[in-house]
């Protein structure tokens, strides 16, 4: 390839005899030039591969200046031509790092020689540039790969200002800002709070140059406004002659990290609430059992109105103490439940035209329900139950009036939504909506809004239980539920319940006429005294012969040592020792052919789901037992 040599020469005559020189010694000449400054414009313009520069130029840029500012600013080499080699100009001459240097006069000979050392050298230079730009591509090309494809983490630089200077795919993805809005604005605009302020962010900035690093967690929002917390580490950056030439910042956004941790600890705290609930619910009903029996026998032994009147005060005492501990069951997800394959609109529908007598005149009730909508396994009492608990809160919050909107949706949750929700897994759900516009929760109260007993209304109002109930109710049809509220604003509660591919089917319950008494042995296991003292006579009262126990082992001794035929064991599940199931199981490995009926205050009979060591026709009720059903039970159990 012929060279390109660009002539910078103020005298006419030596300019021109000069290119017809390299002419014939075969390089092209691009121009020339008679001034530093035009020297600079046609470089510009022709890029050549050589400047021979007269370095006595007349104007204000003088050859040296003039090379100086191509080989600087251009890379272009530059061979000095000069009638004058004192010391003083070969020394000036020197700063301009020039690639050559020739005496007028000088023969074709030694100029040829000059120049093709000097193109032979800026060869070999640009080859070794060109090398070594390749190589810092390749590696920041790399670098560069490595951080976009990192999207959990924002990794930028700053200036030592603090000025952005770099900006990730990851950073504006966390952020909001892209990178023409960010690149060479200062940290606060990210709004961090501990950036929020020029001598704050000046001192933190300080804190890691001193220090070298530092992290610390924080809290921001987005360009949208959105509140996020991120985790951020800083480090110093200098240069590799220790320089400091700026900061590296990588931020991890653990906003979800910190809401799983809020929602676990949150979880565990209602789950030990639940379990001291369920523990006192299940001594409570036992009591209450009794309550109920000895009524009904003073209703049939007092002789006047007036103390039968007396007697039925306590039963309504004792029932809605009954209800109490039903509420606390739910609380603790420890209530019997009787679920169905139902359409969820179905029950909305019902229980709005409920609310419009409950809520008042003053509160407007919509309700905007999909169809069609997925089915779900649930209780609908239940259901309907949550829904009135929900409404009566919203009722509360809105004492001067307001709106109440129900909703229903079909809602296909996939796995990152999951994770923000303990307990939601993937899959297709149902969403039950129930938003008011009333006065919103307090932030330092959300947390605690599903605990029982909790209450922000005043003393007289309320038990606290009402959202325990709809958190233990929707937990034990398998769901989850979620709250957002904004003070001042309203509330919206978010009720998920896992789709049931089945379809919903209408049953028409029969009324079943009374049954005779009825006949058979009954092996009786209840561990407290005085239930298993009424058990025992409301039994053999309507002609059952019964053997009692108050344990499991007695309940294994007796059935050891017993000649007669035992029809049926009634069983407590919650004992000493081992509970009703596991005797149930040993009983029935003995007699195979015997009936099983279980009693409880608390537990969920869903443990009888799937068990082939139990019989499939075992019953379950829950205490306290009305006698009636309780003798109801006993007798479809033995075929009555």
């Amino acid at each position: 390839m012929t060279q390109r040599i660009l002539i910078v020469e103020d005298e006419a005559i030596v300019a021109m005899d000069l290119a017809a020189t390299l002419r014939r010694l075969g390089y092209i000449v691009e121009g020339t030039a008679r001034t530093g400054a035009a020297a600079i414009e046609l470089a510009s313009k022709t890029e050549p591969d050589l400047v021979l520069m007269d370095i006595r130029l007349k104007g204000a840029v003088d050859g040296i200046q003039a090379g100086t500012a191509l080989y600087r600013d251009r890379g272009i080499p530059v061979v000095f031509l000069t009638a004058h080699g004192d010391a003083d100009t070969v020394q000036r001459a020197k700063e301009a790092s020039p690639y050559g240097y020739l005496v007028k006069p000088f023969d074709e000979r030694v100029l040829h020689r000059v120049i093709d050392i000097a193109l032979n050298r800026a060869r070999d230079e640009h080859a070794v540039r060109d090398r070594a730009l390749d190589a810092l591509w390749k590696s920041e090309e790399r670098f560069r790969l490595l951080v976009d494809a990192i999207r959990d983490y924002a990794m930028f630089l700053l200036d030592p200002e603090g000025n952005i200077t770099t900006w990730s795919p990851a950073a504006e993805e966390m952020t909001g800002y892209s990178e023409a809005e960010i690149i060479g604005k200062s940290l606060t605009l990210l709004r961090l709070e501990c950036a929020s302020g020029a001598e704050e962010l000046a001192g933190r900035l300080e804190e890691v140059r001193q220090r070298g690093s530092a992290e610390w967690e924080d809290t921001a929002h987005t360009k949208a406004g959105a509140r996020y917390h991120p985790h951020v580490h800083c480090t110093a950056i200098h240069d590799r002659h220790g320089d400091f030439v700026g900061y590296g910042c990588v931020i991890r956004d653990e906003t979800e990290k910190r809401n799983l941790q809020a929602q676990l600890v949150q979880a565990q705290r209602l789950e030990s609430l639940g379990h001291l609930a369920g523990g006192v619910a299940h001594d409570f009903n036992n009591m209450l059992m009794v309550v109920f029996a000895r009524c009904e026998l003073l209703l049939r032994s007092v002789p006047t109105e007036r103390e039968r009147q007396w007697v039925r005060d306590v039963q309504a005492a004792a029932k809605r103490n009954r209800d109490l501990t039903q509420q606390l069951l739910a609380a603790a997800s420890q209530q019997v439940l009787e679920p169905e394959v139902l359409d969820l609109n179905d029950v909305v529908r019902t229980a709005v035209q409920l609310l419009g007598q409950t809520l008042g005149e003053n509160i407007v009730i919509t309700a905007e329900l999909e169809e069609p909508l997925w089915c779900v396994h649930a209780d609908a009492t239940k259901l309907s139950q949550v829904l009135m608990n929900l409404a009566i809160n919203a009722r509360d919050a809105m004492p001067n009036g307001g709106t109440l909107l129900v909703e229903t949706r079909n809602v296909p949750v996939d796995s990152s939504y999951a994770r923000l929700h303990i307990g939601l897994r993937p899959g297709d759900h149902v969403a039950l909506i129930v938003s008011d516009t009333g006065t919103g929760i307090p932030k330092e109260l959300q947390d605690r809004i599903f605990d029982p007993f909790f209450t922000t209304k005043e003393s007289g109002r309320g038990t606290g239980l009402g959202l325990a109930v709809v958190r233990g109710i929707v937990e034990q049809t398998g769901g989850r539920t979620w709250m957002y509220s904004e003070e001042g604003f309203g509330t919206t509660f978010k009720i998920f319940l896992p789709r049931d591919p089945a379809e919903a089917k209408s049953e028409v319950a029969v009324e079943e006429p009374e049954s005779p008494r009825g006949s058979g042995t009954i092996l009786l296991v209840e561990d407290e005294p005085l239930l298993n003292t009424i058990v025992r006579e409301a039994l053999e009262e309507h002609g059952y012969n019964v053997l009692d126990a108050t344990t499991p082992a007695d309940a294994l001794a007796i059935m050891g040592s017993a000649g007669e035929t035992i029809d049926l064991l009634l069983t407590d599940v919650i004992m000493p020792g081992i509970d009703g199931y596991e005797l149930a199981r040993k009983i029935v490995s003995e007699r195979p052919g015997i009936k099983v009926v279980f009693m409880s205050g608390y537990t969920n009979h869903q443990v009888l789901a799937g068990d082939t060591t139990l019989p499939s026709d075992a019953r379950y009720l829950e205490k306290p037992i009305p006698t009636t059903l309780l003798i109801r039970t006993v007798r479809e159990a033995l075929g009555g």
